[in-house]
């Protein structure tokens, strides 16, 4: 096992583009730890300088306290399963298995003795003399793995190992992976753009956008305590809801609902704060009935359902607000919700459960659940506390 550390580090191409900017973050001995964001962001070359396959511009990693930036991937003692299996056809899958042990030349019965050992682990016993050409997409995966195990490195890196199999071979794989990993304890770096994946897997998870960590922390705190707007709009899905609002005194006013509520929270803000940006997500909705009544302090607003989506044990309700804004708005508030505007309106998402039997057209009266309401800044979209 091994703690992976790294300090400032910089990736820089020839022509100038900053893949991963002064990133600096620790990998504790036997963490399961995952590198997550969307395309392009850098988690790739990030996870490739780590074992050696890019070159690092600036900063340090080290290895249980050893700086390894000058050694060459054969020399980290560190494993690595890529998207594509790469498995060799013409062997079958103890040779694929064995092969790195065979290019190390380790003495043959050594090897025998830790393909019968790797292949129980991960379950391809009867599967040894097949070829892979007779394997399906998850026992692939197996044999690959197998022979990153097979080495007994101090560290396993994955890149994207399972974005290559179908929904229901992907979810099989995720247990067995996450199975193996507790069992075997080896320090693992898993990059995924699945959120699922992150969010299931790991012990902790980092995620990036743009070269950049935007938070590192478990998946729970990602969840219920994102420290700025994209990490709150990225992790979740259906993604976090967005909304401008304008604090005055103890109460917030949201201008696309034409809303004013009550907010004890943001009595507690620092003073300069006139402006922010409220996220609530899809499950904090909920439905009010003209039974239940409403609290005189409880945020309430009607609306119109415009899609209606059954999931089977939950239906996610789309409906449109007006994109109301002030002038003086700071600029961040001009682009939440990106994905999800249609000309001066915005789409927001409400997850709730099958006893609502909505339909397309339907007035409805919905709240939300004050404490759960997260709060940023509106100007550089970092996460409000209180002083």
């Amino acid at each position: 096992m091994a703690k992976i550390e790294l300090s400032n580090v910089t990736k820089q191409f020839p022509d100038g583009t900053v893949a991963v900017s002064a990133t600096s973050f620790v990998i504790n001995d036997g963490e399961f730890f995952i590198l997550v964001g969307p395309s392009g962001c850098g988690k790739s070359t990030l996870l490739h300088m780590i074992v050696g396959l890019e070159e690092v511009s600036s900063g340090e990693i080290r290895l249980d306290g050893k700086v390894i930036n000058h050694l060459d991937p054969k020399d980290r003692n560190m494993a690595m399963v890529f998207q594509s299996y790469a498995l060799y056809p013409h062997m079958n899958v103890r040779q694929n298995i064995a092969f790195p042990l065979v290019m190390a030349k380790v003495p043959k019965k050594e090897i025998n003795k830790r393909v019968e050992e790797t292949a129980a682990i991960l379950e391809l016993s009867h599967l040894l003399d097949s070829k892979p050409r007779n394997l399906s997409g998850g026992q692939r995966q197996r044999v690959a793995m197998g022979r990153a195990i097979v080495r007994n490195p101090q560290a396993f890196l994955l890149d994207e190992p399972l974005s290559n199999l179908d929904a229901r071979l992907r979810n099989q794989m995720r247990t067995e992976l996450a199975r193996l990993q507790k069992r075997l304890g080896t320090t693992t770096v898993y990059v995924t753009h699945d959120q699922t994946e992150a969010m299931t897997l790991g012990d902790r998870v980092a995620v990036l956008n743009k070269g950049m960590v935007q938070q590192i922390g478990t998946p729970y705190e990602l969840y219920r305590q994102p420290g700025n707007l994209f990490v709150a709009g990225f992790v979740g899905s259906p993604a976090m809801n967005f909304f401008p609002v304008q604090l005055r005194d103890s109460r917030l006013f949201f201008f696309s609902l034409d809303l004013e509520i009550n907010s004890p929270e943001s009595r507690t803000l620092p003073s300069q704060y006139q402006y922010a940006i409220a996220g609530i997500r899809p499950e904090d909705f909920y439905v009010l009935s003209d039974e239940s009544g409403q609290h005189p302090e409880q945020a309430a607003f009607d609306t119109q359902v415009d899609v209606v989506e059954w999931l089977g044990a939950e239906v996610l309700i789309y409906f449109q607000i007006k994109n109301n804004q002030w002038p003086d708005m700071p600029a961040l508030t001009r682009d939440l919700n990106p994905d999800k505007k249609s000309g001066d309106k915005w789409q927001i998402t409400a997850k709730l459960d099958t006893s609502h039997n909505f339909k397309e057209g339907d007035r409805i009266k919905l709240t939300f659940d004050m404490d759960k309401l997260h709060l940023f800044d509106a100007q550089t979209g970092k996460r409000l506390t209180s002083e």
